[in-house]
């Protein structure tokens, strides 16, 4: 990783002002040693595509996004975009697949729906090359406390696994030296199959969840930071501090 990587780059990222994950992604990136190929899903702005490609000089960064490429998206040699819907898998697996040679790193900071994690997750893990990490950003949304997304995990009326869930056994089981056998009641359709969980009981080497435990340094809804820190609330309204937010899966491969 390029150290000469600038804070401004990625600036307008919620990577930095909201998450503040860039030192703990900066951490990693460091255990990756050499970096030939990124792919992150979600492009938005671009911010984030910037900064990986100064972070990595020397690698094919690939963006992949439900939108055709933007004029305000990045633009260099090294840099490609991919138009893909998460909830398409196969779409997504078709594209993973055209991708020539291993992938170092994949980061989804996509759509965030639990289901579309569950099945990038799947695909986007057989893609790494042993010790690669794969990211999953703004996991907190398949968390039973947000409030914006928990229905997706609700089935008649009842809780079901999803990539948190996965994540967070499969880890527990490692440190537990519990029966991996468990981990096949983790399972649900329209998230992850047996054989995917299986797959990733098997290849997974750690997976770690990290959780901001700082303020963010300015409201992604209204940009400023005039903020109540009784009530963790920013002027605007916008909550600053829910357990359910700014949650995300470093997850690495053996």
């Amino acid at each position: 990783m390029d150290r000469r990587a600038t804070a401004e780059s990625i600036a307008d990222s919620d990577k930095y002002f909201w998450h503040r994950y860039i030192e703990t992604y900066r951490a990693a990136f460091a255990r990756l040693g050499n970096v030939r190929r990124v792919i992150e899903f979600g492009v938005l702005h671009g911010a984030s595509i910037r900064w990986l490609a100064e972070c990595f000089p020397d690698a094919e960064i690939i963006g992949a996004d439900i939108l055709p490429p933007q004029s305000d998206w990045p633009r260099d040699s090294r840099i490609s975009y991919r138009q893909i819907d998460q909830a398409d898998r196969i779409g997504v697996r078709t594209m993973l697949d055209a991708v020539a040679g291993e992938v170092d790193l994949v980061i989804d900071d996509g759509s965030h729906i639990p289901q579309h994690q569950a099945s990038c997750l799947a695909e986007g893990f057989a893609r790494l090359r042993p010790a690669g990490l794969y990211v999953l950003e703004d996991i907190a949304t398949s968390h039973p406390m947000h409030a914006g997304f928990a229905h997706y995990s609700i089935r008649g009326g009842r809780r079901v696994s999803n990539a948190l869930n996965v994540l967070l056994a499969i880890q527990h089981l490692k440190d537990t030296g519990l029966s991996y056998d468990r981990a096949t009641m983790l399972a649900a359709p329209e998230f992850l199959n047996e054989s995917d969980v299986a797959n990733l009981v098997a290849t997974i080497d750690r997976a770690e969840i990290y959780k901001r435990t700082q303020l963010p340094l300015h409201c992604y809804a209204c940009g400023g930071n005039d903020f109540d820190y009784v009530a963790w609330l920013c002027r605007c309204g916008a909550e600053l501090y829910h357990p359910a937010d700014s949650m995300t899966a470093l997850v690495w491969k053996r």
